[in-house]
């Protein structure tokens, strides 16, 4: 039986903190599915077709690694896919606060819902996507802060939409 784990989020727009924890997590598994959820509260500023493209370039060099997007609830997301646990980052304390009853509801609704989760490197965990997406909106430099490799993309997107 192969170890499947989904890496969810919204990804708008993915992070060199997104990048290096779709490496770490998929050093640790069979098969890692990252994972685009649709989140009715969040209002994206990358489309949902642009945020898995970007991804898709984040998961090239990543052989067992795959880029799907799914729109309902996580704990059945896990069910559907057969993943065995959810690859969660954590930035700081707070958010692991957050992570964790979020990790218990899902349980609740699925009893094989576990949850990992991976400390952000100390260089990555003061970054968020809300951070580059307002550095974007003032037209600041956001390539130090995307994938090396989908940076361009996302330049070039922002350029078009503005």
């Amino acid at each position: 039986m192969s170890k499947i784990w989904l890496f969810p989020g919204s990804f708008d727009p993915a992070t060199r903190g997104h990048e290096d924890l779709i490496h770490r997590a998929a050093a640790l598994c069979d098969e890692l599915i990252v994972a685009v959820l649709i989140n009715p509260e969040k209002q994206g500023l990358f489309p949902l077709k642009k945020r898995i493209e970007v991804l898709k370039l984040v998961c090239g060099s990543v052989p067992n690694a795959r880029v799907e997007s799914y729109n309902g609830l996580l704990a059945e997301y896990v069910r559907m896919t057969g993943a065995c646990a959810v690859v969660r980052g954590i930035r700081s304390a707070s958010e692991a606060e957050t992570e964790l009853p979020w990790s218990a509801f899902n349980h609740m609704l699925n009893p094989a819902f576990e949850a990992v989760y991976l400390p952000a490197r100390p260089d990555l965990r003061d970054v968020s996507s809300s951070m580059v997406r307002q550095l974007a909106a003032f037209g600041g430099n956001i390539q130090p802060f995307v994938p090396e490799c989908g940076a361009e993309l996302i330049m070039r997107y922002l350029k078009r939409k503005n």
